[in-house]
C-alpha cells in the first residue's frame, strides 16, 4: 500500500493537469457543500420563523377573554343540533332504523326501478360519540318524484346529509344515484 501512495504522490507532483483537476474537483466539492449549508440554515430560518409566527398568533388567542362567552353562546345550538341527530342503542339498530326510513321515502315516491343498499353503521372519525350509516339508491331518473325524494330528505328532523347526488343521462332510460348519510347518537 505504502509503495501506491508514494507513485501517487510522484505522479501528482509531476503532472500538471491532474493537480489542476484535483484542484477543481476539491473546489466544486467545497462550493458544494458550503450551498447546502446555505440551504440548511436557511429552512432552518424559515421553521423558525414560522414557528414565531404560529406561537405569536396563539398566545393572541389565548390573551382573548371571549371564549368563555362563546362556549355559553354556543351551547344552545349545539342542544338544537345533538337533537336532531338519530338514535339507537346499537349499530345493528342505527343500519335497521336508517334502511326503514330510507325505504319508507322510497315507497312513498313510488321510483321506478329502485335498489336501495344500506352500509353497516360505523364509527366516525374524531366524533366518538356518534355513529354514521349510509345509504346508496339507484333507479329510474323521474324528476317529479326525484324532487319529492329529496324533499322528504330535507325535511327529515332528524340530520341527513346528501354525500352524492349523480344523473345518467340516456335518452332511453335515465338513471340516478343518491347518497346519503345519516348519524346517529350512541346512548
Amino acid at each position: 500500500m505504502l509503495p501506491l501512495i508514494k507513485s501517487f504522490l510522484k505522479e501528482f507532483q509531476q503532472n500538471l493537469r491532474l493537480r489542476i483537476g484535483s484542484g477543481i474537483i476539491i473546489i466544486i466539492l467545497v462550493t458544494y457543500v458550503i450551498l447546502e449549508l446555505n440551504d440548511y440554515r436557511y429552512r432552518l430560518q424559515q421553521d423558525y420563523h414560522n414557528a414565531n409566527t404560529q406561537l405569536a398568533q396563539l398566545q393572541t388567542v389565548a390573551t382573548q377573554k371571549q371564549w368563555l362567552d362563546r362556549a355559553t353562546e354556543i351551547q344552545p345550538l349545539l342542544t338544537q343540533l345533538e337533537a336532531r341527530l338519530w338514535q339507537a342503542n346499537t349499530k345493528g339498530l342505527a343500519q335497521a332504523t336508517f334502511q326503514k326510513w330510507f325505504n319508507e321515502q322510497v315507497n312513498l315516491t313510488k321510483i321506478n326501478k329502485a335498489r336501495l343498499t344500506v352500509d353497516p353503521a360505523i364509527e366516525v372519525e374524531h366524533y366518538t360519540y356518534l355513529w354514521q350509516v349510509t345509504a346508496q339508491l339507484e333507479g329510474q331518473f323521474e324528476s317529479t318524484k326525484i324532487n319529492n325524494l329529496l324533499l322528504a330528505i330535507a325535511q327529515n328532523i332528524q340530520m341527513t346529509v346528501t354525500e352524492r347526488f349523480d344523473i345518467l343521462p340516456s335518452a332511453t332510460n335515465p338513471r340516478f344515484t343518491l347518497i346519503i348519510t345519516a348519524y346517529f347518537q350512541k346512548p
